[in-house]
């Protein structure tokens, strides 16, 4: 019901712009037309309908020529020029761009000139252009601040912000963040501001400067409860789960993570709370906490079972595995991760299956399946030497080893141990490589 309401109230709206257009049309009025055809225009781009959109632009685009408009025809080139993006034309949209651009220059209109620069740089980092991009958006962030536009200004100091930290330039980073947040107090958007502490946060925390990460975290928490913004709550908590766990206080990981997925819960953010559980989880069952883990672990597999999404749950399969195992729970360990190669093999994901294969095979032998454990010993090393992963490789041969010795087949125990050896020498694992060479060297006397 309420989808026919918005649909009803969307068609409403579309007909009063298009009357609008036609009126404008009969009375003969270009600039009025204009204007009411980049107002169609806007409602189809953000009704997702990007060609009726770049239609209505094109038709304005022609008035604005015909009538020596140049303003509006600065303008429409990009309004064309964010059409062409969506629709996959980078090429000419970046003409479209360069055109605004200019004209918008010629004209010494510095807002038009700002919108310019920043489609285009923003056009320049979706192609891979970091440098180039960085460079444009600075120039548009310096326009912005020497006309006073606080709000473009804000707006381009957190895209630059975000940049830099994606290039792992903390320091630009901070500083373009901060900016962008001192702008947002200035023009009094909490929500904005909320936004920028968690950007700024992140940044900190990247850098191990949790005590100043946590102050932001917590700030950005009471503003966000403030404005009811739940989405920006469960940011929040889940940053200041990060941040404990950071710090290794499992007692206030324990209380920010469990928070923020009641939080995503009640809700109903499936995508937020799956997340979330997925890294609370890992963290308790390496610090020990496999049985506090359990209920977190069956509710992501509850949540990817019912959106049939195989990547997580293999995901929560592999964890629950090695939880149960943990525990000693041996049977349930062997059927999470027989199921987890099920999903494996599905996807197709070899090393997913070459870490299951080797988790399985460490069960089986806990089970005292040894001829289970050596073929899944087997299928693990024949993956790890495909995917060349030496890690995977040296475990599966120190298992083949230890399943051998077990069997009474000394020469294939040492035959195993002694490749283990050369394959953790390579590595230059030293503490791996001592045990192996220990269990070589009890295997060489007993022979």
């Amino acid at each position: 019901m309420l989808e026919e309401t918005s649909k009803a109230k969307g068609d409403w709206r579309f007909l009063e712009l298009e009357t609008a257009v036609d009126q404008a049309r009969t009375k003969n009025e270009p600039d009025s037309l204009i204007l009411a055809l980049i107002e169609l225009g806007l409602a189809y781009l953000d009704s997702g309908n990007v060609p009726k959109a770049l239609t209505q632009y094109e038709k304005a685009l022609t008035l604005a020529k015909e009538n020596n408009e140049e303003v509006l025809e600065a303008r429409l080139w990009g309004y064309k020029g964010i059409c062409l993006t969506r629709l996959g034309n980078s090429h000419f949209a970046q003409i479209a761009f360069y055109k605004s651009y200019k004209m918008a220059k010629a004209l010494h209109h510095t807002p038009l000139l700002i919108d310019a620069l920043t489609q285009i740089g923003s056009l320049q980092l979706e192609t891979g252009q970091k440098a180039k991009a960085i460079s444009r958006l600075e120039q548009a962030h310096g326009l912005a601040l020497s006309i006073g536009d606080d709000l473009r200004a804000m707006n381009l100091a957190g895209k630059v912000g975000g940049i830099f930290f994606s290039m792992d330039a903390q320091e630009k980073a901070l500083e373009y963040y901060v900016l962008a947040r001192q702008l947002a107090q200035k023009l009094d958007q909490p929500q904005a501001e909320c936004a920028y502490l968690l950007n700024i946060g992140n940044v900190l925390l990247t850098g191990d400067e949790q005590a100043a990460a946590r102050e932001h975290f917590e700030e950005a928490l009471n503003i966000a409860t403030e404005l009811n913004n739940v989405h920006a709550e469960i940011s929040a908590l889940s940053s200041l789960m990060r941040t404990y766990m950071a710090e290794d206080k499992v007692s206030m990981v324990a209380l920010y993570g469990e928070s923020a997925l009641r939080l995503a819960q009640a809700l109903g953010a499936p995508g937020l709370e799956i997340a979330n559980i997925n890294l609370f989880t890992t963290y308790l069952v390496e610090r020990g906490y496999a049985r506090r883990a359990l209920p977190h672990l069956q509710r992501g597999l509850e949540i990817a079972t019912g959106s049939e999404d195989w990547a997580w749950q293999l995901t929560f399969y592999h964890q629950l595995g090695y939880a149960y195992y943990e525990l000693g729970e041996l049977d349930a360990a062997l059927a999470a991760y027989e199921s987890g190669l099920q999903r494996a093999r599905q996807l197709q994901d070899k090393t997913a299956m070459g870490q299951l294969y080797g988790r399985l095979s460490a069960v089986l032998a806990d089970k005292e399946m040894l001829t289970e454990a050596v073929t899944a010993a087997r299928q693990a090393l024949a993956i790890g030497q495909e995917l060349d992963d030496s890690r995977l490789v040296g475990e599966q041969q120190i298992m083949l080893a230890f399943a051998f010795s077990d069997l009474d087949d000394l020469e294939q125990a040492r035959s195993f141990c002694q490749e283990a050896v050369a394959t953790y020498r390579t590595l230059g694992e030293e503490s791996l490589l001592r045990k192996a060479e220990t269990l070589l060297l009890s295997l060489e006397t007993a022979i």
